[in-house]
């Protein structure tokens, strides 16, 4: 459905304070692409869980209610999840499929009269954690949450600095992915306490980060970005791609040195690192490790971009090259080795100002992830909201609330 004139004007616009479009359509379209792929494998699941008796588990809680005698206590059965009949809980992919559906369906914002900026104040944002919707909102979150702990570290303790670490393991078949996150993760807490490690590492904040490889055979741009990678196995372009249909899961970890660390007794140099992974990983082969220092403020922003990334690119996932069938098995695995992890943490002098801050890394809300509009939402002058309009793929104007001093509006809460 094309979009006329007049509905034009009243399609959602949103601006950075750079003058950048906010892609809110785009992550949404990804959002609703992804809500079909979970939709299909609820579908194709339930033979199985019928099979393995999956049920709803219910807990008893108490809750406060309104009523004609006032406020009053009740019990009720609320769900807590699908467990098998061992126990164990499952992923809920047909909820899944439901929430991300409706994932940032309203978007209500604060705005100034005379300015085009606006301020995200409310939305309902489903936090499935595949969701590119809040994926992309999370990111946002991170970038701006960690830059404002660096920035006083900065103030704070001088003289520290900080590294940028990367942790890799072998790529690995979509089955293996859970086993590989174990591996990595246990790995993790064997690397935090190495004896070196604990006496050098002032504050940590580790990402997880997992990349699909979905090229089936290596093209020209793929081939021109490692070329030395592939002349070094004898790969051209054209060939099969060794990696193909394969996960790549990483940690990003921005640690916190002090400064005589890089002329210290304590200095590693990249090798030891790769060591250091191997026998904290209990791996059987060299991985790849990448260790750089951070020099100014603005690579320090850059490396914490690198640390904020998405946990996983939806467009690798949602390529109209995969087949449904494909989708399917990549996203049901991806799900599955997900489920229950923990994919940021701090560590640290890091940890303890995230605490200061109030800062939850994993649980925070995503409707205020920075202050980049300028706007303060108490200031603001009236509220706008937009829906998603099925038939012109877009967010449209809904409606406009004027606020006024003794409006009853609470505004960012």
């Amino acid at each position: 459905m094309e979009i006329n004139k007049s509905q034009e004007v009243n399609i959602l616009k949103d601006l950075d304070s750079k003058g950048k479009e906010r892609d809110w359509k785009g992550k949404k379209i990804s959002s609703l692409k992804l809500s079909k792929v979970y939709r299909g494998i609820a579908d194709k699941i339930k033979p199985e869980y019928e099979r393995r008796g999956v049920h709803i588990r219910y807990k008893k809680v108490k809750r406060k209610v309104q009523s004609g005698a006032g406020m009053i206590e009740i019990s009720r059965q609320e769900p807590m999840g699908l467990y098998d009949s061992n126990g164990n809980r499952v992923v809920n992919y047909e909820k899944r499929a439901e929430n991300m559906k409706f994932c940032g369906s309203l978007l209500e914002f604060a705005k100034l009269t005379e300015s085009e900026q606006k301020k995200l104040i409310n939305a309902n944002f489903c936090r499935v954690p595949l969701c590119p919707m809040c994926q992309w909102r999370k990111s946002m979150r991170i970038f701006f949450e960690v830059s404002k702990i660096m920035k006083i570290i900065e103030a704070r303790y001088p003289n520290y600095a900080a590294v940028f670490l990367t942790l890799t393991v072998k790529n690995c078949t979509l089955e293996d992915l859970n086993n590989n996150f174990d591996i990595m993760f246990e790995g993790w807490k064997l690397f935090l306490d190495n004896r070196k490690i604990k006496r050098m590492l002032k504050g940590w904040f580790r990402a997880l980060e997992i990349t699909y490889d979905g090229d089936e055979h290596i093209g020209q741009r793929r081939y021109n970005n490692a070329q030395k990678y592939y002349d070094d196995r004898g790969i051209k372009v054209g060939d099969k791609n060794p990696n193909y249909n394969t996960f790549h899961p990483h940690f990003h970890v921005i640690m916190l040195v002090e400064r005589k660390y890089f002329k210290g007794k304590d200095y590693m140099h990249t090798s030891e690192w790769v060591q250091l992974w191997r026998r904290s990983a209990r791996l059987d082969y060299d991985p790849v490790c990448d260790i750089r220092k951070t020099r100014t403020s603005t690579e320090k922003r850059k490396e914490v971009a690198e640390v904020a990334k998405y946990t996983y690119k939806d467009a690798e996932i949602l390529s109209k090259r995969l087949s449904d069938e494909k989708q399917e098995a990549v996203v049901k695995n991806l799900s599955g080795a997900l489920h229950g992890r923990r994919l940021y943490a701090y560590g640290g002098v890091m940890k303890e100002i995230a605490a200061e801050l109030k800062l939850n890394d994993d649980k925070a809300d995503l409707v205020n992830v920075d202050d980049d509009s300028g706007i303060n939402p108490a200031l603001a002058t009236m509220i706008v909201s937009y829906r998603w309009n099925m038939g012109v793929s877009n967010y449209v104007f809904s409606k406009k609330t004027e606020v006024t001093d003794d409006s009853d509006n609470d505004i960012g809460h």
